[in-house]
């Protein structure tokens, strides 16, 4: 047996507290100034990587980060593990069943936004491949710039939703969706890229062969395996320790697959995402257990992942304007540009195909993920490399900048103008998510023509493509109806709490039945961003939960306008609440 001897072990564990300590530090900076943690982590990585410490302090970065010994090959073990976790929890983030459930237009914009980038990427790389360093395969070269153009970065997608408070609206599941399929197809494609590279065979022959069997793969872990995960995690979860045991058999089965699928010859990472995908579509898995298991992850593998990034190569050395420049141009003009066209096909207004190209232009880990790959199988150079990883750090700080511009790109109304007190229950007699639905979707009925059994139809139809329990004591149950004119709100107060499978666990005491004209879609959205900014307030909740009148809720919601000055929206009845003063506002 082959140990390692005391000062490999000091280096080890002060090279893994190093990456990690630093990682998390300015990890933490970037949340806490509302950016992606990920620009924080690798930049962390540049820090203490050639870029910077190799440069100030040469002999410590030699002695911390040795290559060509066994440190070395221990650090690859632990980076392997976070970017085959990361791309299982990139797998947890899709639902199969919404995809399938959404309209002719999101199948069209996930078309359209693979085929145009993708389109662009080869294009350029085939007539300019020194632009991208020399390499033997022009074809693989060509293949990899155009799904590095083509594919999205999911979780920095659904990060953007939540921060804009985004994610339960139709807007929200139809932008998701489109990144689900686009994810799921770049990944599909790379599996293959990678195959082709490995065997160093270009022919039609192969590449029929290896298009078989990733798509056979996939299609086996999507339905017979997701079918027996699902069959055995309630037996998990009533004969484990909880959420121990859920944990331990989600990353049991993503190491399963990912070893299967390296074994066909199809890379591990493609195997976790698929395992990431068939243990997510369960409906056992609680929306608690799954923010669990991405804390755990996002907190200690993927930053050493990430870190790890500014390790590799130095940015000074290989950094190419130019180069990085054309990358972020050419995903922001395909991706919007391809959203753009989608929605005029489709006949979705110029502000919402604004809004999803915005988020599809994302290209955050995915795309670093894709490059890493890509230089270790010597399809690309370095200098390339650099330049995906600013595009995908610059896409992903634009993405949620774009979005807040189009999103204001048009006055809204606002929460106040669509309640009133025959829309105020104080006291729902309700105990289950259904029943509170129907409970509300009656005293819905007495403003809109509509049955309320017909509503509550339709608002549980939505429900179905995701829970509308967005944490905080808070559910926003809704549905866009044609048979409605003017948008509508009813709210419920449940004492004991309700369950809509909050990512927090806890029950929601707050209830909005949000129900706004099918041809608005800028009133869902409008209503849902201000229901969320405003009562995620601790205080407002509180004052809320402990009045027991209308006008006490109508109190606790003005102030809550008084306290959020960035709120989703301005009409002009918000900036005047804002300039009364809070005396005036309270009396």
């Amino acid at each position: 047996m082959v140990s390692f001897g005391k000062n490999e072990i000091i280096i080890l564990f002060l090279s893994i507290s190093l990456m990690l300590g630093t990682a998390r530090v300015f990890g933490e900076i970037f949340r806490r100034i509302k950016l992606p943690p990920v620009v924080g982590e690798i930049l962390a990585g540049i820090l203490i990587g050639p870029t910077i410490l190799g440069r100030i302090a040469p002999d410590f970065f030699s002695w911390i980060f040795p290559t060509g010994t066994r440190i070395a090959f221990s650090i690859e073990v632990l980076i392997l593990l976070g970017v085959t976790f990361l791309l299982f929890i990139a797998g947890l983030e899709v639902n199969l069943t919404s995809v399938l459930k959404q309209g002719s237009f999101v199948l069209l914009l996930s078309a359209f936004s693979i085929a145009i980038p993708f389109a662009m990427g080869t294009m350029v790389s085939w007539f300019n491949p020194g632009l991208f360093g020399s390499t033997a395969n022009k074809v693989a070269l060509s293949f990899f710039i155009g799904i590095t153009l083509s594919i999205t970065a999911l979780p920095i997608i659904a990060k953007i939703l939540l921060d804009l408070n985004l994610i339960k609206t139709d807007f929200g599941v139809q932008l998701l969706s489109s990144a689900m399929i686009n994810d799921i197809f770049g990944w599909l494609f790379f599996a293959i890229l990678i195959q082709l590279i490995e065997t160093g065979a270009v022919n039609v022959p192969t590449v029929i062969r290896t298009v078989l069997l990733t798509i056979i793969t996939a299609i086996l872990i999507l339905t017979l395996i997701r079918h027996l995960i699902n069959k055995t995690l309630p037996w998990i979860q009533a004969k484990t320790a909880w959420p121990g045991g859920v944990i331990s058999f989600t990353i049991i089965i993503g190491m399963i697959l990912a070893s299967i699928t390296e074994r066909i010859g199809i890379h591990a990472i493609f195997g976790a995402f698929l395992a990431g995908v068939a243990i997510g579509e369960s409906p056992h898995l609680r929306e608690h257990t799954r923010e669990i298991i991405e804390q755990f992850i996002n907190n200690i593998f993927a930053p050493l992942f990430f870190v790890s990034i500014g390790l590799r190569i130095d940015f000074i050395e290989h950094f190419n304007l130019f180069l990085a420049l054309l990358f972020i141009v050419l995903v922001l003009t395909g991706k919007i540009g391809s959203a753009v066209i989608a929605g005029k096909i489709a006949g979705v207004s110029l502000r919402e195909s604004l809004l999803i190209g915005s988020g599809m232009s994302a290209s955050g880990a995915m795309g670093i993920i894709l490059g890493l790959f890509a230089l270790q199988f010597n399809i690309i150079n370095p200098e390339t490399f650099e330049a995906i990883v600013i595009m995908a750090l610059c896409t992903s700080l634009l993405s949620s900048p774009l979005m807040k511009f189009f999103m204001r790109s048009k006055e809204q109304l606002s929460l106040i103008e669509t309640i009133d007190s025959k829309l105020f229950i104080p006291a729902l007699r309700s105990r289950t998510a259904g029943d509170a639905i129907a409970e509300l979707s009656e005293i819905a009925a007495r403003k809109i023509k509509l049955d309320g059994a017909t509503i509550a139809e339709r608002v549980l139809e939505r429900e179905s493509l995701m829970s509308t329990g967005i944490g905080d004591q808070v559910a926003v149950p809704h549905a866009r109806l044609s048979e409605v004119q003017k948008s509508s709100v009813v709210i419920g107060i449940s004492e004991e709490g309700i369950d809509f499978n909050a990512y927090d666990g806890k029950p929601a005491h707050l209830i909005f039945l949000i129900l706004t004209p099918l041809s608005d879609p800028d009133a869902q959205i409008q209503l849902l961003c201000e229901i969320s900014t405003i009562f995620q307030q601790r205080d407002i909740r509180e004052e809320i939960l402990h009045g027991t009148t209308f006008s006490e809720f109508m109190s606790a919601v003005k102030m809550g306008y008084y306290m959020n000055p960035n709120i989703c929206a301005t009409p002009k009845d918000i900036d005047r609440l804002r300039r009364e003063s809070p005396e005036k506002r309270q009396g």
